[in-house]
């Protein structure tokens, strides 16, 4: 086998790999999030841990992928309307002078020779 094959082989293993390991993620989130049960036993039992949905200070994994995470992104930067100079440029101005063809056809883009004349 070439290295550019091997190479491109481990690159879609590793690309697979990444993949599965993404979605198992989000399998996991999904049922900690709906199960209370299952979601208790991801944090410490001697901690007073209670989830307020309506609390924006809130950083548990489980809770913020289940209440959806918008994240703050700044305005974008939008560049204000130029003045384009009024007038014809030169290069468009330029006269375009169009002479007919010395050939309707050119000699080698004729029809093809028939070998029967």
């Amino acid at each position: 086998m070439s290295a550019r094959l091997i190479h491109a082989f481990r690159a879609d293993r590793l690309r697979r790999i990444l993949a599965g390991g993404c979605a198992a993620l989000v399998f996991a989130l999904t049922i900690f999030a709906a199960s209370p049960a299952a979601h208790g036993l991801l944090h410490d039992d001697g901690h007073d841990h209670h989830h307020d949905h309506a609390s924006t200070e809130d950083t548990c994994a489980v809770v913020l992928f289940a209440g959806g995470v918008s994240l703050p992104v700044g305005p974008l930067a939008i560049t204000p309307p130029t003045i384009v100079p009024q007038g014809v440029s030169p290069v468009t101005a330029a006269d375009v002078f169009l002479v007919s063809p010395r050939y309707l056809r050119q000699p080698e883009r004729g029809p093809p020779v028939s070998g029967l004349s």
